[in-house]
């Protein structure tokens, strides 16, 4: 386990020491970030990172100026071994916009929740990017098939829409305004209350 969202330590990093006990690792980092020039305060000078995912025995996590990195569990401390050279950001112009990290079927997926007004209390519109392991870019995605997907700020998975009796290429998510569950429907490109979107569907 992992936790990030910290700039002192860059991350706390949750592993077996010394046979069967596990042990809290503080870890510093002191790579510039590759996007530095965004933000270029000393302060947000050495990568901090905001959210992180593991993935076949390593961590992927975004630096606060949203570069990727990988993060290989080694001994005595963990090591960044790689870093993106673009930004995972929107693809469209956004005022805020929050993102989740999701793992399924080998492949690790980026969503943005985007909010285009000045308050982020309401979401306007919602991508979804896979990523290239090889390259370490982002993908758009304008598809999930027969998957739905579920984000939110304790939880995120995804499910067969068929094997479960949900919509299928729905991607379904909690706000902090919201009272209940919305669901953004990739096909149509449109937000719904989640209780709502059903009812719509059940009378189609």
């Amino acid at each position: 386990m992992v936790l990030t969202g910290l700039s002192h330590p860059a991350f706390l990093l949750y592993k077996i020491q010394g046979g069967s006990e596990y042990a809290w690792v503080k870890q510093d980092c002191t790579i510039t970030d590759p996007q530095h020039h965004w933000d270029k305060s000393e302060r947000h000078r050495y990568m901090q990172f905001t959210n992180a995912i593991g993935f076949e025995g390593k961590f992927y996590a975004l630096s606060l100026q949203r570069t990727l990195a990988i993060i290989e569990v080694t001994d005595p401390y963990p090591e960044i071994t790689a870093v993106s050279t673009t930004r995972a950001v929107p693809s469209i112009s956004s005022r805020h916009f929050r993102e989740y990290l999701v793992e399924t079927a080998g492949e690790i997926l980026l969503v943005f929740l985007i909010s285009n007004k000045s308050s982020t209390d309401v979401v306007d519109s919602v991508e979804a990017f896979r990523l290239h392991l090889g390259k370490l870019s982002w993908v758009k995605i304008e598809s999930l098939g027969d998957r739905a997907l579920f984000v939110g700020v304790n939880c995120c998975m995804v499910v067969s829409a068929s094997k479960i009796g949900f919509r299928s290429d729905c991607l379904y998510f909690t706000h902090f305004s919201s009272n209940g569950w919305l669901v953004y429907d990739m096909k149509r490109g449109q937000i719904s209350p989640c209780d709502q979107y059903m009812l719509n569907q059940q009378s189609q």
